[in-house]
């Protein structure tokens, strides 16, 4: 186990052990295991890490040399009574704990949560102490455990922090329904009752929806985000690719192949959980965004990010296609970026152009695929990786920020009030009203002719309240209060 230090979370690093050593080696603490899964606890100006692997599990002191910044495990502390080279105490109380820990305290309270079991069955559980080397009692709730209901598959190892005054647990699991090993990472909020916390919290929508303070931040970023014209768009593909079904090979369980199992409308559906992937390549996807928009970029992330993939990304406007299925059978397609010959193993891939579109199209003809076996082993064990596949697939619009094309005219404290803009070309307009939160209440787009344009929120459905009204088109953005009275 190495530990390092830096000036700046963004490095560059430096060890923080003379000689460029190890902080500590396989054997030194508690024995076997006890090099798994450190992890740092800071209580008040003591640090902490706690280690290993069930009953080695196990929590260590560290002391900082102030003018050197170099660490070392310090032996000084008289309840670190185990320890082979160095002084650390083995934690008793706990139960059903294999790997993974992380301890934090609340409430005068000191917590430790770990995983158990393993692969598909993964879950993290936790026990209670008064004190940072225990003993601690073991509390029989699952804060997070696999559930088929809400295809949630093997969550586990984890840490808990605090923002604002809001607690969150931010853990892995794999990728649902029994794919591979691809871990995913997740965030969920979690509450106190006493020494209880809350059991069985994991969702698909982590902090992305509810209330709390993580929720509240991902929400104002989502409202200043440019919005992404393909999501939960029409969608056409060249063919869809299956699950091919097998046996775990760690935890007795046979799972059936599945046909379309990778379908098109997961490359639009803003969930990392979910990916498209064609049956045989080249494979292309269509995108109907159902009108023409002026567009400056499209987003696509792979399923690896150091995979090197090749393709092509290429347009159609309204006027040259009657509908999706026209557009796949079109000739007349134009380039908005060609990778055939991509050298760039980034994710995701952005690739930049100014055209109009209605359709967008991303053929992909290859992937530097892995060859070796313990690249391509998983856990069930006939699925290898064999398949390119596309996560997500986004597209942006043409935007000048900033450029003010005319004074909104923002009725205040009035029922239904008027809102006016004016239109120097014609082209696409989006008016969105975003709450005090920071939540986006209304997004609304239309293609408009340029000249003035009066938008009337007497049938727009919005709650009365104070909103943050903007107003984007082509050739910029507006913006101002509203105060909807009833």
């Amino acid at each position: 186990v190495y530990i390092a230090y830096s000036s700046t979370p963004l490095g560059p690093w430096t060890n923080a052990v003379s000689g460029n050593n190890p902080l500590y080696r396989s054997g030194n603490l508690t024995g076997t295991s006890d090099w798994i899964d450190p992890q740092f606890f800071i209580d008040t100006n003591t640090v902490y890490f706690s280690f290993g692997q069930s009953s080695n599990m196990g929590v260590a002191k560290l002391v900082f040399n102030a003018t050197t910044f170099l660490a070392s495990i310090d032996g000084s502390d008289a309840r670190m009574i185990d320890g082979v080279t160095y002084k650390c105490k083995r934690l008793a109380g706990l139960s059903n704990n294999l790997e993974g820990s992380c301890m934090f305290k609340k409430d005068g309270r000191y917590f430790i949560t770990y995983s158990n079991s393993a692969c598909q069955n993964y879950n993290v559980r936790y026990a209670v102490a008064s004190s940072p080397v225990g003993p601690f009692t073991y509390i029989n709730r699952i804060i997070v455990q696999r559930d088929n209901n809400k295809a949630v598959l093997g969550p586990g190892h984890n840490s808990i922090m605090q923002y604002g005054n809001n607690w969150y647990i931010i853990y892995h699991r794999q990728h649902y329904q029994y794919v591979d090993v691809k871990r995913q990472a997740c965030i969920d909020q979690i509450t106190f009752n006493g020494d209880n916390i809350s059991a069985g919290v994991q969702t698909q929508e982590g902090v992305w929806q509810g209330s709390g303070s993580i929720e509240t931040l991902v929400a104002s970023s989502r409202a200043k985000a440019d919005t992404d014209l393909a999501f939960g768009k029409t969608v056409l593909a060249s063919s869809e690719s299956a699950y091919k079904g097998g046996t775990s090979g760690n935890i007795n369980e046979s799972f059936s192949a599945v046909q379309n199992f990778y379908a098109a409308e997961y490359a639009v559906d803003r969930n990392n959980g979910t990916r498209w992937a064609p049956a045989t390549l080249p494979g292309y996807l269509i995108v109907d965004l159902g009108m023409d928009y002026p567009l400056n970029r499209c987003e696509t992330t792979f399923e690896h990010v150091m995979w090197l993939y090749k393709y092509r990304i290429e347009y159609l406007a309204h006027a040259e296609a009657a509908g999706i299925t026209a557009a796949q059978g079109s000739t007349a397609w134009h380039s908005f970026a060609d990778r055939s010959a991509n050298t760039q193993d980034v994710s995701p891939v952005v690739d930049s152009a100014k055209v109009t579109a209605r359709y967008l199209k991303i053929t992909v003809l290859s992937a530097a695929l892995p060859t070796a076996t313990n690249e391509i082993r998983t856990i069930v064990e006939t699925d290898y990786a064999d398949r390119v596949s596309i996560v997500e697939f986004k597209a942006f619009g043409e935007k000048q920020v900033g450029v003010r094309t005319a004074a909104p005219s923002m009725a205040r404290n009035v029922k239904n009030p008027d809102v006016a803009y004016e239109m120097k070309q014609d082209g696409s307009v989006e008016i969105t009203l975003i709450n005090t939160a920071g939540r986006t209440v209304l997004r609304r787009m239309e293609i408009k002719q340029r000249g003035i344009h009066v938008w009337n929120l007497r049938n727009a459905g919005v709650k009365p309240g104070v909103y943050i009204c903007e107003i984007t088109m082509p050739d910029g953005r507006i913006g101002g209060l509203l105060n909807l009275t009833r």
